[in-house]
Order: structure tokens, then C-alpha cells, then sequence
């Protein structure tokens, strides 16, 4: 059975004990280096692999996990699709175009692979706490930081990446329940699009139900 992406695994790990805040940007930093284009990315692109394979080993990390994250490769694949024809002034074949999807695609399955294990390791109420006193610590020294509700914002972007994969697995495993088996290209369309929408709704009514719970715990506060 595939593994939950990006959803928090309560394990005893050493990435477990790291603050919250920590991993978050060493996150944010790892994704940046990773997809800076240099000179000597046949370095860069298997020591940043390393690194990803040595998180996970920190972390516990489950196996399946390589295989939910298929969806790295069919998004590399039409990137790289796009990249290595060009249509204009006349259809050709882009070389250039090739190499980069390919890198791309790398790049991407590394960094999805770090974040995942970056957010087995760290719930969402981590990431709101940790975010919530760096706020108020800035709001000490300049009062109308409180008013922007800028922790809130930022840990409701975090937390909305493994919303997405949770929902869309309860989604697609309810619409499947409910589906025939045997499906036309029609059907197996009308159902995705239905799916999509409802995914949608749901992630909505979530966003905003967290976010008013943050704001009242807050006033509370």
C-alpha cells in the first residue's frame, strides 16, 4: 500500500527531536541550492541525493515512500516534453531543451524526497508554533507585525502541501468505491473531473475551518 505523501509520521527519530523551525528552513535552503543552475551540477546533483538519502535514514523513513512519489516523473516527463521540441519558427528537436527536463526532473525528485522527509518528521502544530513565536518575538519590537497574521499565512502554505495529497487520496479512494470498474475514456474523464472539483471544495472548507481555529486560538491566547 502506497504511503501517505508529505503527512506526518509520529516515529522516534534524530530528526524528530530537531526544532521545527530549523527544519523548515533548512528545507526552504536545500530547495533553492538544489534548483540553482551551475557550473558543476555532476557534483551538486549527487552530493544533494546523498543528503536526501541521508535524511531519510535519519528519519525512519519507510520504503513505499519511493513509491508514492511517482508523480515526480510524469511531471518531469511533460516538463521535459515542452522543453526539448521547439515549435517555432519550425518543429525541431531541442537538445538543450532535453538536458534540462532531465535535470529538472532529477532535481525534483530530490527535493520532493527531502520535503517528505522533512515533513514525516514535523506536524502541522509544529509548524505553527514555531512560526507563531518568531511573530511574537518580532511583534515586541515592531508591534504591527501581530496585525498581519504573517505566521498564520505561512503555516497555512506549509501545512496545505500535505492537505493536498491527504484529501486527494480520501477523494479518489471514495470515488473508486463508488465507480464502476470498468470504465471509457468519457467516464474515467467526467469521474477525474469530479474528483478534482470535489478535491477542491474540500481543500477549501479545511483551509478556512484551520484558519479560523488558529485565530481563535489565538485570541485566547
Amino acid at each position: 500500500m502506497a504511503v501517505a505523501l508529505f503527512s506526518y509520521k509520529n516515529r522516534a527519530s534524530l530528526l524528530h527531536r530537531i526544532p521545527a523551525l530549523l527544519k523548515i528552513l533548512m528545507m526552504f535552503s536545500f530547495c533553492i541550492f538544489c534548483f540553482m543552475e551551475t557550473s558543476y551540477e555532476h557534483i551538486k546533483l549527487p552530493a544533494c541525493f546523498a543528503f536526501s538519502l541521508i535524511l531519510f535514514f535519519l528519519a525512519r523513513g519507510n520504503w513505499m515512500t519511493l513509491k508514492s512519489l511517482p508523480y515526480v516523473f510524469v511531471l518531469g516527463a511533460f516538463v521535459t516534453a515542452l522543453r526539448m521540441f521547439n515549435f517555432l519558427p519550425e518543429f525541431s528537436f531541442n537538445r538543450e531543451g532535453f538536458v534540462w527536463g532531465i535535470l529538472y526532473t532529477a532535481r525534483l525528485f530530490i527535493t520532493a524526497l527531502a520535503c517528505q522527509v522533512i515533513f514525516e518528521t514535523t506536524s502541522s502544530a509544529q509548524i505553527s508554533d514555531s512560526l507563531e513565536e518568531i511573530e511574537d518575538r518580532v511583534a515586541r519590537v515592531i508591534p504591527p507585525v501581530k496585525k498581519l497574521h504573517c505566521a498564520l499565512l505561512i503555516s497555512l502554505a506549509l501545512n496545505f502541501i500535505p492537505l493536498v495529497f491527504e484529501t486527494w487520496d480520501k477523494v479518489h479512494l471514495a470515488s473508486m468505491a463508488r465507480s464502476p470498474k470498468k470504465k471509457n475514456l468519457v467516464s474515467a474523464t467526467s469521474i477525474l473531473l469530479s474528483e478534482l472539483e470535489a478535491l477542491l471544495s474540500c481543500l477549501i472548507f479545511k483551509a478556512e475551518t484551520k484558519r479560523k481555529a488558529i485565530l481563535n486560538r489565538g485570541n485566547y491566547d
